[in-house]
C-alpha cells in the first residue's frame, strides 16, 4: 500500500472510521439486547380467560448460569471491539503524521526566521537611536571658528612642515652621496671579481690541458722520491743501530736476572711516538722496562726531554721546530 498518493491515504482514513463507526454501533446493539433479554413481560391473554379480564403479565425465569455466560461473551466480545478500535485509531493517527511530517514547511520555517531577523534588526536600530539621542544631548556646543583663525592654522602646518624638510634635506643629500659611493665601490669590486673569475676559469681551462701530459711524470717524480727517502731512511737506521750496539753495548744490571737493556729501544720507542702521535710523542717510562741512566744520557744530550708536569714521561725534541 502505497502512503505517496493523497487520494489512497484520504479513502483509507475513511474506511478505517467507517469500520470504527459499525463497531461501535454493534456493540450498542448487543449490549441492548442483553438488557432486554434478563427479563421479558407477556401481555398475551390466557386462552381460557374471560372477556373482559384484564390478562396479567407472565414472569420468565431464566437461568442464571446462561446469563452469566450470555454478560461474559458481551464482555469478551466489547473488549475486543475496544481494542480493535483502538489500533485502528493509532493507525489513523499515524497516517495522519505521515501526512503531516511530509508537507513542506519550508516557507513558513523561512519566514519565521525572516521575522525573527527583522525583530532583532528592529531592536538593534531602536537601540541605536537611543545611543544617537544620548550624544546628541550630551554633545557640548562650540562656537564656530573664524575663517581667519583656520588660514593662520593652515599657514602655520605649512611653515612647520617647511622648516621639517630643511632640516631633513642635508641629512638626504649625505645619505645619497655615501650611497651613490657605497654603489660606485661595489661596481669597482664587481669589475675586480669578474677579472679574477675570468683568470681562475682560464687557469682552470690550462691546468685541465695540463693534467693528462704531466699526471704521469709528477707521479713517477713523487714516487720515485718516496722511494729514494726510504732508502735514505734505512741506511740512516742501520747505521744509528751499528752505532749504538758499538758504544752503548746491552746492560745487565742484576747478574741474577736476566732482564737486558739496551739504549737503542729507548730510542726507537720515543722516535715511533713521535711519528704515529705527534699530538701527544710522550713514552711513559714504566719502572723496569727501561734503564735509567740511559733516559739521563738521552736528556743530557739533548735527544730527548721529559713532560713538564709528569717526569715518568719522555718525548723525543722537535728537530725542526
Amino acid at each position: 500500500m502505497s502512503s505517496s498518493n493523497p487520494l489512497k491515504r484520504r479513502t483509507q482514513e475513511t474506511d478505517i472510521l467507517t469500520d470504527a463507526q459499525s463497531t461501535i454501533t454493534k456493540a450498542k446493539e448487543l449490549n441492548q439486547k442483553a438488557a432486554l433479554g434478563t427479563s421479558f413481560a407477556s401481555t398475551d391473554r390466557p386462552k381460557d380467560a374471560a372477556p373482559g379480564t384484564i390478562p396479567q403479565p407472565v414472569r420468565l425465569q431464566i437461568d442464571p448460569v446462561f446469563i452469566r455466560k450470555r454478560e461474559e461473551t458481551l464482555r469478551a466480545t466489547g473488549e475486543a471491539l475496544n481494542q480493535r478500535c483502538v489500533e485502528k485509531m493509532e493507525r489513523l493517527n499515524k497516517l495522519k503524521q505521515e501526512h503531516a511530517s511530509r508537507q513542506p514547511r519550508l516557507p513558513k520555517i523561512v519566514g519565521t526566521i525572516q521575522d525573527q531577523q527583522l525583530a532583532i534588526l528592529r531592536l538593534e536600530e531602536a537601540r541605536l537611536q537611543a545611543e544617537y539621542k544620548r550624544i546628541q544631548a550630551n554633545r557640548e556646543v562650540f562656537p564656530e571658528v573664524l575663517p581667519e583663525v583656520t588660514e593662520l592654522r593652515v599657514l602655520q602646518t605649512i611653515q612647520d612642515s617647511i622648516r621639517d624638510y630643511g632640516i631633513m634635506l642635508p641629512r638626504l643629500k649625505r645619505e645619497l652621496e655615501d650611497t651613490r659611493a657605497e654603489l660606485a665601490s661595489e661596481k669597482q669590486l664587481l669589475k675586480e671579481l669578474k677579472e679574477i673569475n675570468q683568470a681562475l676559469q682560464a687557469r682552470r681551462r690550462d691546468l685541465a690541458n695540463l693534467t693528462e701530459a704531466g699526471m704521469s711524470q709528477e707521479s713517477s717524480q713523487t714516487r720515485k722520491s718516496i722511494l729514494e727517502r726510504r732508502a735514505h731512511v734505512q741506511d740512516l737506521t742501520k747505521e744509528l743501530t751499528r752505532f749504538l750496539n758499538k758504544h752503548y753495548p746491552p746492560v745487565q744490571p742484576d747478574p741474577d736476572d736476566l732482564t737486558v737493556f739496551l739504549l737503542k729501544d729507548v730510542l726507537e720507542d720515543i722516535m715511533n711516538m713521535s711519528v704515529s702521535q705527534p699530538a701527544d710523542p710522550y713514552v711513559d717510562l714504566v719502572p723496569g722496562q727501561y734503564f735509567p741512566p740511559h733516559i739521563e744520557r738521552l736528556i743530557n744530550a739533548g735527544i730527548a726531554v721529559r713532560h713538564p708536569r709528569d717526569s715518568q714521561k719522555l718525548r723525543l725534541i722537535d728537530f725542526y721546530s
